[in-house]
């Protein structure tokens, strides 16, 4: 069950990335690469962090959680004062551009020994699933900067590998 709730919060900054991007075409493309990433990148940092787990046997739990705190840090503290731009940009760069944060927050995660296949597939099905929604409802979503959607996904991660570090 944690597998499910990780992978919602990991990928909830889908929605706000899409949402002010102005993408006006090939959004189906972007939505499919950004699930399709969200899927390789995790079965990635999940291999990674498995293998750290065994060089770091003792170390891998509280490592984890220290470095999902410090990833849900980073989202609370992220400025986005960024200026939405319109770039013409292949869909599997932007695709990799949002979906880069999957592999770190796998990694602890192949750490902490939780379930691989679970979390990937529902890491990829909401990744696409937030990009369809996101890409297609844009105006009617009405995130204006995704600061709420940002601080909650950061609070979240945060008291997660605080949550990981006790146990």
């Amino acid at each position: 069950m944690e597998e499910l709730f990780a992978a919602s919060v990991t990928t909830l900054d889908i929605i706000v990335v899409y949402v002010l991007l102005r993408v006006k075409g090939r959004r189906l493309v972007l939505a499919l690469w950004t699930g399709f990433l969200n899927i390789m990148l995790p079965l990635l940092g999940f291999m990674m962090g498995e293998l750290s787990a065994t060089i770091f046997a003792d170390w891998s739990v509280l490592l984890s959680g220290v470095i999902l705190s410090l990833i849900g840090l980073h989202m609370l503290l992220q400025d986005n004062n960024e200026q939405s731009t319109i770039i013409k940009l292949h869909p599997a760069f932007i695709a990799l551009v949002v979906s880069i944060d999957a592999f770190s927050v796998s990694v602890t995660f192949g750490m902490l020994q939780l379930n691989k296949l679970l979390y990937i597939m529902a890491s990829g099905i909401f990744a696409f699933v937030f990009s369809l929604v996101a890409l297609y409802f844009q105006k009617k979503l009405g995130v204006k900067n995704g600061n709420r959607i940002r601080q909650f996904a950061g609070v979240s991660l945060l008291i997660m590998g605080i949550l990981s570090c006790i146990r």
